[in-house]
């Protein structure tokens, strides 16, 4: 990447290398435009999950019990397809900039585990995570899940995620609040950032003075406005050229 003159204004990459070469602290909340190069359906989109009728018809606990076998079968193809994606090149950068910068945290509502797989540690899986499923019958977490049924009581597993009407692991959302308080930096990738509580952290973020970067395919005028730095494309593209910089 060329470098801009004295004379000239720094483009958002480059002001976007700036911050996070000075931030000490830094989070980054990513939704599904992260996950979308590696074939993961997105939610919003024309094309999206919640377009689906079906996923709707899925998307709450109580599905388990008013229809187990199309429950079951709509999460266990979704399983298949989380299982059959792979990291793309924004999971890799997000998983670099933890290694170049150790206080990074990295905060998801994803639930494939694709930045686990990258490298990332610790991710805080605010939506939990479609790898993992547990029983709810007799609060069994541990596999095997043969026929994705309990093994210790042989009642139908679910998938560890949070559905509609669910509560997010309170553990989890506090620690990500915390790390939002305290971070410097706060950087949306491929997120909305309009669902609660979710939305709330880089609100929470920017009242303790960090600075903010979206990132995102689409504007984001409640977040765009007060962020020092808007860039606009895919997080594929965009997280690697952030990385290449911060190494130069």
């Amino acid at each position: 990447m060329t470098l801009g003159t004295a004379s000239s204004s720094p483009s958002p990459v480059e002001s976007a290398i700036a911050l996070l070469g000075a931030a000490r602290r830094i989070v980054v909340l990513s939704g599904a435009g992260l996950s979308r190069a590696s074939g993961i359906p997105t939610y919003r989109d024309a094309d999206g999950l919640w377009m689906s009728q079906n996923a709707l018809q899925f998307s709450h606990a109580e599905d388990l019990q008013r229809d187990p076998k199309g429950f079951t079968r709509f999460w266990a193809r979704r399983l298949d397809t989380v299982e059959a994606a792979q990291p793309n090149p924004g999971h890799t950068a997000l998983a670099l900039l933890q290694r170049l910068r150790p206080a990074t945290r990295l905060i998801t509502q994803n639930v494939d585990g694709l930045l686990s797989i990258a490298g990332g540690l610790d991710v805080l899986e605010l939506h939990g995570s479609l790898r993992r499923w547990r029983c709810d019958h007799c609060g069994n977490r541990r596999g095997p899940w043969p026929f994705h049924r309990c093994m210790r009581c042989a009642s139908r597993a679910r998938p560890d995620v949070v559905m509609f009407g669910e509560m997010l692991n309170h553990g989890v959302l506090h620690d990500a609040q915390m790390a939002a308080q305290e971070s410097d930096l706060f950087m949306v990738v491929g997120s909305t950032a309009v669902v609660y509580p979710a939305a709330e952290l880089p609100q929470l973020a920017m009242s303790r003075g960090a600075r903010l970067i979206t990132l995102n395919m689409e504007p984001l005028p409640h977040l765009d406005a007060a962020a020092s730095v808007v860039l606009r494309g895919a997080a594929e593209v965009l997280l690697p050229q952030l990385l290449a910089g911060l190494q130069a």
